[in-house]
């Protein structure tokens, strides 16, 4: 049976929207703001004119806070550089070649993983564990001999796929871009995609004119499962979309359009609540045709007047409390503020936000433990694929540890607890506890494997609670921190 390689998937041409919606809030774009269609017409296309849904396209802006909550979660999981260990592993020369460039191109397995971190909290990202080609096919690097790499695809680029009852890919095709070119002088390539079964790979090709379909290569493989690696912030859980990878941006970007809508409507708002002058009693050619600054008129009749009118603004105030209320909402999504909390105005310091640290410390252990988990079934298939077997898990010898120490509460914060926790009777019984807080501001002042962190680790060792307020001046501290 013929196969057209851009067929997509049911549940693809169903969340593709969703999935496009999560990547441009999740890195907007001047381009997007401009010729996109986030922002809606009011009314629909017939009710508003061009020239003004083009004027607001024009101001439009993204007020969200969806790219600040995905780099604040990537820079505390990458604070420091994972923990790897497989000195004992039978298969550390394979191991060490892997992780030093997994992709063919020279990317360390740090620069990938930090990237599939992001990805993973955008839309989720499928990691294929291909071959590198040394047969000359231009368009493949799917064949069974050459160092292993691995590549990532987002939801979008999967367009078809088939699972069992467990959620495990029967098969997949993912589209794989285009053949690139060597030289400047040549014109674009065609269209490349990549299907891979239990046992199966192959590849397609779609002309430059986009009509032609042709299977290009095909090719046996003995792992007896389809190297590929789903990395998920989360699944859903609703038929038939179950497995169907979830992410922070599915609840966040749905309030960051609004947001952008909102935020056109309370600017074309102000923008018609400039005021303006209602004369009476004069003539039209005894006017100005613009009145700037400081400008002086003279009114020869004396019943002529000449009144500012100014527009209501109370709507104006209400899309603006509404703006603080989906904030209010991404901040408690993105668990940067509790359930019940509130913004607080400064006039100097803008919106100040009180960390809610157990959740969100929560989350990111889980998402720590999750690219683990992931990272060693992706070094345990190159393995495997660099071998032309797929190896047990318990044979592998690798292990990997990423960062479980956040920042989530701020210095001061951390001082007066610790501060707090001395003064109390019997804190000489609380060291350990006291430790853990002393632990913590040790993180903010220092990077983790450096001569100064290790030198106040080895001294924390040490560390009881008896005089700790004298012996190490958290009184002080605190008071210089206040």
């Amino acid at each position: 049976m013929a196969v057209d390689p851009t067929e997509k998937n049911a549940i693809y041409l169903d969340k593709i929207e969703e999935w496009t919606q999560n990547t441009d809030f999740a890195e907007m774009s001047l381009s997007i703001l401009r010729d996109g269609d986030y922002l809606d017409e009011f009314g629909g296309k017939a009710a508003e004119a061009a020239s003004q849904y083009n004027l607001r396209k024009k101001m439009s802006m993204q007020w969200d806070l969806c790219p600040d909550l995905i780099d604040m979660r990537v820079q505390e999981l990458w604070r420091t550089s994972p923990a790897r260990d497989y000195e004992g592993s039978k298969y550390k020369g394979e191991i060490e070649a892997f992780i030093a460039d997994v992709d063919g191109g020279g990317t360390s397995i740090d620069g990938f993983m930090r990237d599939v971190t992001r990805l993973m909290h955008i839309n989720g990202v499928d990691v294929l564990v291909d071959r590198e080609n040394t047969e000359g096919i231009p368009v493949s690097r799917a064949d069974e001999k050459g160092k292993a790499i691995v590549t990532a695809y987002t939801p979008s680029e999967r367009f078809d796929w088939d699972t069992d009852h467990a959620g495990n890919f029967n098969w997949v095709r993912f589209d794989a871009g285009s053949v690139g070119t060597t030289d400047e002088t040549q014109s674009g390539g065609a269209q490349r995609y990549i299907t891979y079964t239990k046992n199966l790979w192959r590849v397609y090709l779609i002309d430059e004119d986009g009509k032609q379909a042709e299977e290009v290569a095909e090719g046996a493989h003995s792992m007896g499962i389809v190297p590929v690696v789903p990395i998920y912030w989360a699944k859903s859980v609703q038929y038939p979309n179950c497995g169907v990878a979830m992410s922070l941006m599915s609840r966040l970007s749905p309030i960051s359009r609004y947001m952008l809508n909102l935020t056109s409507q309370g600017q074309l708002d102000l923008y018609l609540s400039v005021c303006f002058l209602v004369a009476s009693g004069v003539e039209v050619d005894q006017l100005p045709s613009a009145i700037g600054a400081s400008t002086l008129m003279t009114l020869s009749d004396p019943s002529a007047d000449l009144k500012p009118v100014f527009t209501q603004t109370d709507h104006i105030k209400e899309k603006a409390n509404w703006l603080n209320m989906a904030t209010l909402a991404q901040l408690r999504i993105g668990k940067v503020l509790g359930l019940a909390a509130s913004l607080e105005g400064r006039a100097q310091s803008g919106v100040q936000v009180a960390m809610e640290a157990s959740p969100l410390h929560s989350e990111l252990s889980a998402t720590a433990k999750n690219l683990e988990s992931s990272e060693t079934e992706i070094v345990r298939l190159a393995v495997s694929r660099a071998r032309g077997e797929l190896i047990d898990r318990d044979d592998l010898g690798y292990s990997v540890k990423y960062n479980d120490r956040f920042t989530l509460q701020s210095a001061t914060d951390l001082i007066k607890q610790a501060s707090d926790l001395a003064k109390i009777p019997n804190a000489s019984e609380l060291s350990d506890l006291i430790r853990i807080y002393l632990r913590k501001i040790l993180d903010h002042g220092a990077r983790q494997g450096s001569k100064e962190y290790e030198d106040a680790d080895e001294q924390l060792k040490n560390f009881t609670a008896d005089n700790v307020n004298t012996d190490i001046g958290l009184d002080k501290l605190e008071a210089e921190t206040v």
